[in-house]
């Protein structure tokens, strides 16, 4: 025992100076920043809906341990797919490698580094990220948002300025003040009900009261799927699309623009007037194909609330959703409330992503795919929804979907005390756009390949001036 002991001292002695010395810590400018300006910087800078910014090292270093246990735990960046499941476009999440630099970091003491080491900052448009829109359709009122308390989401309706059909490749929604614009939602009603008008942002009834976009749509005798089409959503990070391929969205002449608004009070009174951004396909352009934000427009959807099937359509008497599904409210306590919906796809599609949609109370939601030979494949998976962050999947690369498939999503509330987020536990939740109700809107982008709109666009038509 003697001489092996002895052995492994002489090899220590002689093994070079450095071979067993521990890495050198990670440092800010070198390790840490490029990691923040790849995934965090796009909110988290001056002007924009995050409490801090993280550019500089004098931004960063208060909040090192803050950054440690957030990224740990994946709370930011928000992402909060499964990574074992579907590979999307524009992943902001943190690898493990990335998420142990930052941890190594922060227990080195938040090391600064060289000066020369830190990368260019980068640079983010002012005006629109794309280049100026051909059309650009603003809210009709600023909005004022008050300091403190909770602002309902608010619709603010304005007629389109198109004189003819015309045929979008590419949205960009721009918020006026956007440290207040939680998220938006951008939505096209073809027309008003009979004895409706426009007053100052609102639509309102012959009895002269204000119409929501459901209200609308059930006015005009049809059910939301039918009678709104969804333009975009908007998310600090996340406001531009543009149409891949052949498919695109068609705006009718004479519709209305509905602005679907959530703010967030920052502490002191703000004002907002956010706009809509539209580039228009080309003359000569060809569009094929309509877009959609939902399954049903493929098809049949089958609803089942704890092991009971529920039918499509509203019942005042169970929700207070105006023009939902007839789900059930959720009891007081529920803590794994479970509602599945069966997307039957009766014709083929071309699926471009996924978008949960729930509020305070959801937990979860998971989307799998049945082919139409019984064999699975999960889509997206969701284990911990956050109702801050609302996100879109972007499929890597379009999957085209033949009819006979099924998709189903199983999506679990939880309405118990054990939600950090849930308001009041002890109350049943009814169904609305309201934040503080809840919502269920597994949502999705494709087109149905059946639905051509055989198109070639002309010249940028007129506008209403």
């Amino acid at each position: 025992m003697r001489r092996v002991a002895g052995f492994a001292v002489a090899v220590i002695a002689l093994a070079p100076s450095g071979v067993f010395a521990a890495p050198p810590a990670p440092t800010f400018t070198k390790d840490v920043a490029p990691i923040l300006y790849n995934s965090c910087v796009g909110c988290h800078r001056p002007g924009e809906i995050a409490p801090m910014s993280l550019i500089s090292y004098d931004d960063v270093r208060p909040w090192a341990k803050s950054i440690r246990l957030k990224v740990a735990s994946r709370e930011m960046p928000p992402w909060g797919a499964d990574p074992r499941f579907g590979k999307f476009k524009d992943d902001r999440s943190l690898s493990a490698d990335e998420i142990e630099t930052i941890a190594r970091w922060v227990d080195a003491g938040a090391p600064k580094g060289r000066d020369a080491d830190l990368p260019s900052v980068p640079t983010f448009a002012t005006g629109w990220s794309h280049g100026q829109p051909d059309v650009i359709i603003e809210m009709p009122v600023d909005f004022q948002i008050p300091a403190e308390g909770e602002v309902p989401v608010i619709d603010f309706f304005t007629r389109s300025p198109f004189t003819e059909d015309v045929y979008v490749k590419g949205l960009e929604v721009r918020p006026g003040t956007s440290a207040v614009v939680h998220h938006a939602g951008l939505y096209v009603i073809d027309k008003l009900p009979d004895g409706a008008k426009l007053v100052n942002g609102q639509i309102v009834n012959a009895d002269g009261k204000p119409m929501g976009r459901n209200q609308v749509a059930r006015a005009n005798g049809g059910s939301a799927t039918e009678e709104i089409q969804k333009l975009l959503s908007y998310v600090p990070g996340r406001g531009y699309e543009e149409y891949q391929g052949d498919a695109g969205q068609l705006i009718k002449a004479g519709s209305y623009i509905d602005f679907y608004m959530h703010y967030q009070p920052t502490g002191t009174p703000q004002k907002d007037r956010t706009k809509l951004g539209l580039y228009l396909a080309k003359k000569g352009q060809d569009i094929g194909h309509q877009i959609y934000h939902s399954f049903s427009a493929a098809g049949p959807t089958a609803y089942i609330v704890e092991g009971k099937e529920y039918a499509p359509r509203w019942r005042a008497d169970q929700t207070r959703d105006e023009g939902g599904v007839n789900l059930p409210n959720i009891p007081p306590y529920a803590e794994n409330w479970k509602v599945v919906s069966v997307h039957t796809i009766r014709e083929p599609i071309t699926l471009y992503g996924l978008t949960p949609h729930l509020h305070l109370r959801g937990k979860s939601m998971k989307y799998t795919l049945t082919w139409p030979d019984g064999g699975e494949e999960v889509l997206l998976d969701v284990p911990k929804y956050d109702f801050n962050w609302q996100v879109y999947y972007e499929l890597e690369s379009p999957k085209r979907i033949p009819a006979g498939s099924k998709v189903t999503v199983v999506t679990l509330f939880d309405n118990s005390p054990k939600n950090r987020y849930n308001p009041a536990p002890e109350k049943e939740v009814f169904w609305s756009e309201q934040s503080w109700d809840e919502m269920y809107a597994p949502q999705a982008r494709l087109t149905v390949d059946s639905r051509t709109l055989k198109t070639t666009a002309t010249a940028t038509p007129q506008q209403k001036h």
